[in-house]
């Protein structure tokens, strides 16, 4: 795992420049640092030594190739043993060995024979002189790019702080990634916070020579033939579903270095858990929690896996009284807005597995995605009235569009109208169409559409920055191609079965999970912000202090007498309907006053 930065046209960049970039990146890759730099491009990367730690030093290099690579290749050791098949020969163990030779070998399509997580990027310096960027099929690891005022460069960074380091640097603030992010909860892409910044959606590949830019799009490819298909029953589907993910889990716990397993308590991670534990003896697992008494507290819950499972449990306990500093250092990380709650509990959370050395932690994240586990999801594909993605786009929304309208300036409602509208109502009306006009079920599109629209953004970006603020590596093991094929080949009746949610899952899991972790009511992993916003607690007069100010930044998108409306509101009737928009701008209104710091 490591962070990467570079750039290719136009004037090359100085040495001192990019050392600003790749310090601005060091918890990212505090293990070694990389560079190459030829005529009128630069390769660099930060290294977290995860796989192969005494090789595997970058850039990665053959003749006429140059790359660099973060993220992890899960399959790399069969690969390696193709590629020596046909006359190559490596050195040490290291996952990214195999890129440039895979690269020789099948061109742009290597890709595809990569199982894992990845941002890669070639300098191709043989016929016509070229950059290309890659990622994943499922967006695991960020990339941000911009091209120079004149067209002729272009520049790449796993993250956009970093990116920020260099002097062209286009800053403008796009003021419609307010609404973009109150209407999504996140900043989607492929647009940034920033005009004329984009990042790489999931399964792209960039091509950038002589000013010229072409972007493309491979899906993953789908399961084979003789998969489940749409004869498949929920037991034939838990069969293959445990199968696989023993298969992956046992790549993603081979390390060179310590491997947790993060035990929310709820059913993705308690069987991941299960599954680790009975790959690899002695596994540690990781829970966190809060000081006192909170509704959705899970820790009994993870106690109890871990019990079940025999893992060694570190309890990580937060303090509230903690949160506004620790909200500032998440901020800070994330690189842009993002109104998870439990943002502050995952930065919190991967700092205790820092500090308890490990440098890899298994999730359990995407099963609810790929498999059909939120209300939300169910609720829609069952709802037949025409305004259907009204209610449903308000599901994805940091606020509902309803309070955006009374909460927005006039200035900035206008801004918005002109621009074509609320982001919430074209979400709503794309997935109107999509479902209409799509060949799969209803459920299935607003599955896809979450998985490759908003998935990437909302969590895995969350997941990726802040576990790499920590040098921490997150393995999701339901995110691999193999699991995600299973999951698309899947029909709707099986992922949603008697009226139980992610039945694959529910049904692989009781091998392993008792009955009570299996069959209790599904809350989120997340922070219980409606209780803790309430008058004595330190979230409380955070929010008060901050967004009440006569000079908050916010006000420039809201306005101040709305937002003292809903702390007003909040204050005589803690309720998730103000307490979830107070959130939201407080980690706005964070953002915007550590840009300007």
């Amino acid at each position: 795992m490591c962070r990467i930065y570079g750039s290719f046209g136009g004037a090359t960049i100085g040495p001192r420049v990019w050392d600003t970039v790749a310090d601005a990146m060091r918890e990212g890759g505090p293990d070694d640092r990389g560079r190459r730099s030829g005529e009128g491009w630069t390769l660099g990367n930060n290294r977290l030594a995860v796989q192969g730690v005494a090789d595997g030093r970058q850039p990665f290099e053959r003749p006429g190739l140059t790359c660099v690579f973060n993220g992890e290749i899960y399959n790399h050791r069969q690969l390696r043993s193709e590629l020596a098949a046909r006359g190559y020969t490596f050195q040490g163990d290291c996952d990214g060995d195999v890129l440039l030779p895979l690269y020789e070998v099948f061109g742009d399509a290597f890709v595809s024979r990569l199982e894992g997580m990845f941002a890669i990027a070639v300098v191709d310096r043989r016929d016509e002189p070229c950059l290309k960027l890659f990622t994943d099929h499922a967006g695991m690891k960020s990339l941000y790019y911009y091209l120079s005022g004149d067209g002729n460069r272009l520049c790449f960074a796993s993250e956009l702080r970093a990116l920020s380091r260099l002097p062209d640097f286009p800053d403008t603030l796009d003021p419609l990634a307010v609404d973009r992010y109150l209407g999504g909860r996140a900043v989607w892409g492929p647009g940034t916070v920033h005009t004329r910044v984009r990042t790489l959606k999931p399964g792209t590949t960039l091509r950038f020579a002589d000013g010229r830019m072409t972007v493309t799009h491979t899906p993953l490819a789908e399961e084979p033939a003789d998969g489940p298909g749409g004869d498949a029953t929920v037991a034939a589907a838990a069969a293959r579903l445990d199968e696989i993910l023993r298969d992956e889990m046992s790549r993603m716990l081979d390390a060179d270095v310590p491997v947790c397993v993060i035990t929310s308590g709820g059913l993705d991670s308690s069987y991941t858990t299960a599954l680790a534990a009975d790959l690899s003896p002695d596994v540690a697992s990781f829970n966190i929690a809060y000081r006192g008494e909170w509704p959705a507290d899970e820790r009994h819950f993870a106690e109890e896996v871990a019990r079940h499972c025999g893992t060694r449990h570190h309890q990580v306990l937060l303090d509230p009284a903690g949160f506004p500093a620790l909200i500032e250092r998440f901020v800070r990380h994330l690189d842009q807005p993002n109104n998870a709650p439990h943002s502050l509990s995952t930065f919190a959370l991967f700092e205790a597995v820092h500090q308890a050395g490990f440098k890899v932690a298994l999730t359990g994240d995407g099963a609810d995605e790929l498999f059909g586990g939120y209300a939300r999801f169910v609720k829609a594909a069952q709802d037949d009235s025409v305004t259907w993605h009204r209610a449903y786009q308000d599901t994805m929304a940091a606020v509902h569009r309803a309070t955006l309208d009374r909460l927005y300036t006039p200035e900035y409602r206008s801004l918005v109208e002109e621009a074509g509208g609320c982001f919430g109502d074209a979400i709503g009306d794309d997935l109107d169409e999509r479902v209409r006009s799509a060949e799969r079920s209803k459920l299935e599109t607003l599955l896809r559409y979450d998985q490759f629209e908003r998935f990437p953004y909302y969590i895995l970006r969350r997941v990726d920055h802040l576990g790499m603020a920590h040098s921490v590596e997150a393995r999701i093991p339901f995110l691999q191609p193999s699991v995600m094929r299973l999951a698309h080949s899947l029909p709707a009746h099986v992922k949603v079965a008697d009226g139980i949610v992610k039945a694959p899952v529910a049904q692989a899991a009781r091998r392993c999970l008792p009955r009570s972790v299996i069959e209790r009511p599904k809350q989120p992993f997340t922070l219980p912000i409606t209780a803790m916003i309430k008058p004595g607690e330190a979230l409380y007069d955070m929010i008060g202090d901050l967004l009440l100010a006569p000079r908050a930044r916010c006000h420039d998108y809201v306005r101040a007498g709305a937002v003292r409306d809903l702390f007003r509101a909040q204050t005589e009737n803690p309720a998730a309907d103000a307490a979830e928009p107070l959130w939201s701008l407080l980690v706005l209104e964070t953002w915007l006053s550590a840009r300007a710091s």
